[in-house]
């Protein structure tokens, strides 16, 4: 179904936990090169599988098909998970958050693994971008990043404190017509300091000269960590809401082009005018649809991901979609379950 890869899998155990409803899910990652299940999609599965006390079957690398039942609501508590490797800790809390937040009571996470890591958002867009847009759904959660964990080997060391609610309000994300500040933060693990600086600088300098006013990008150049690494994430908060980027240092890579990458993909998303970038768009819908009444989210595009999770909430929790193209953006209307513990 819709993209068919790891997103699905972890937003459908999600959802199983949530409900109590088993479930199964097959033909996971048919398209790819390298189908079935690899050992990051088996982490967040094991994390909520402890939650709701769940039967799991199939969890194996290479599995095609994973059978999940539930056995209790979700519990509050204290919950370790280390992933073994750089895999992301974004993409499991993608997963756990949405069951974490109706639990019995508080969820305490220590999570171990990449914190900024190819194709999953680094944990600041987690912190400056998703955690603010959230807040208006109810969604209250904190994270507090001990150690950074860059490719290949990890390491990083997140702690996750997500505070139950009895039902989440619908929030909307409309066109902005103001934008408040743009700012970010920009960073380097056992490298020169000039790393960090140059990527901050490259961004900064092509932001204004599109027109658009930085109040401040912040530089973190002894940032703990196992490897070497370096990334920039930027955010632009506007009357409506607000819109992330970011981009990832890689050897040969020169910083001023990492600098350059995040501030273009933060540009190309507010000359859209949406209220969200579309990653945003990916992340909030299964709160909009959980959520009770109506919400409406403006974005620069719908993604395969976000079709995706569409068609998953309404084949599960019956929450309904429309939607629109209007002008450069889409507009996703959303009557959500109204879904309580």
């Amino acid at each position: 179904m819709g993209e068919g890869g790891g997103q699905l899998l972890r937003y459908s155990i999600a959802l199983s936990a949530l409900t109590g409803e088993p479930i199964q899910v097959y033909n996971i990652r048919a398209k790819r090169s390298n189908p079935g299940l690899r050992p990051q999609h088996m982490t967040a599965i094991k994390l909520i599988a402890k939650m709701v006390d769940a039967d799991v079957r199939g969890l194996k690398v290479g599995s095609m098909s994973v059978t999940f039942i539930p056995k209790s609501k979700v519990r509050g508590g204290r919950y370790e998970l280390n992933i073994g490797t750089a895999g992301s800790i974004s993409l499991v809390l993608q997963a756990t958050l949405p069951a974490a937040i109706f639990a019995t009571d508080t969820v305490h996470l220590k999570l171990v693994g990449g914190t900024a890591v190819k194709w999953s958002p680094p944990i600041q867009y987690l912190q400056h971008v998703l955690r603010p847009l959230l807040r208006k759904f109810g969604v209250n959660f904190d994270i507090l990043v001990l150690r950074h964990g860059f490719y290949p080997r990890g390491g990083g060391l997140v702690e996750v404190t997500v505070n139950p609610v009895k039902v989440l309000r619908n929030a909307s994300f409309p066109e902005w017509s103001v934008i408040k500040e743009i700012g970010g933060t920009s960073y380097c693990a056992n490298l020169p300091e000039h790393v960090a600086i140059r990527q901050r600088m490259a961004a900064e300098s092509l932001l204004k000269a599109r027109g658009f006013n930085v109040r401040k990008i912040t530089v973190e150049t002894k940032v703990p960590a196992l490897d070497k690494g370096s990334c920039i994430v930027l955010w632009a908060v506007t009357n409506t809401g607000i819109l992330g980027s970011d981009a990832l240092g890689e050897r040969g890579k020169p910083a001023e082009v990492v600098g350059r990458e995040a501030a273009d993909k933060l540009i190309k998303e507010l000359n859209t005018k949406a209220g969200v970038d579309k990653h945003a768009l990916d992340n909030l819908l299964i709160y909009a649809s959980l959520a009770m009444g109506e919400s409406v989210i403006t974005s620069s595009e719908l993604t395969s991901h976000a079709a995706t999770v569409i068609e998953l909430c309404k084949l599960t929790i019956g929450s309904k979609f429309n939607v629109m193209r209007v002008e450069n953006r889409v507009k996703v209307t959303c009557r959500g379950a109204g879904l309580t513990p």
